[in-house]
């Protein structure tokens, strides 16, 4: 899911801005709105939220505050032309977040936390890819090359 470390957030064209307490959201133009784009943000804001706290309740603290990050949620299925529906920029301090992925929000906060060294995914086979599939019933044994 995270394709960004090591490399420097693409831009985008901004639709709308809100926030997660003290943490910047940024709507990406062509995201599918219903209703005023602010409005949708602070939708997004919240479901974020809740990804964010169910992810600290069971990995601690990503200090997204603390270091600057942004979220960024992307227009489309994927945030990249690989495919992934998230990616952690380490460089920008930016996670973006398909539109249509929200889930994967968890993910890319375990690379946020776990810093530049963290995209090939070593040791997530034990204990966080069971976390994801038990608590928020993603699947990621295939992605993270996983074995039962």
């Amino acid at each position: 899911m995270s394709a960004g470390c090591g490399v420097s957030a693409p831009d985008i064209a901004i639709a709308a801005t809100c926030a997660v307490g003290s943490i910047p959201i940024q709507l990406e133009r062509g995201v599918s709105v219903q209703g005023p784009r602010a409005t949708v943000c602070q939708v997004y804001a919240g479901i974020l939220a809740h990804y964010r706290t169910t992810y600290e309740e069971g990995w601690g603290t990503v200090p997204l505050v603390e270091e600057d990050w942004t979220l960024r949620v992307r227009a489309g299925e994927a945030v990249d032309s690989d495919g992934h529906t998230g990616a952690t920029y380490h460089r920008s301090r930016i996670i973006d977040i398909s539109e249509r992925s929200p889930e994967t929000l968890p993910h890319e906060l375990r690379h946020a936390q776990l810093g530049r060294g963290s995209d090939d995914h070593h040791g997530w086979c034990t204990g966080f890819e069971q976390w994801e599939e038990r608590v928020l019933g993603v699947d990621e044994r295939d992605y993270l090359g996983c074995t039962r």
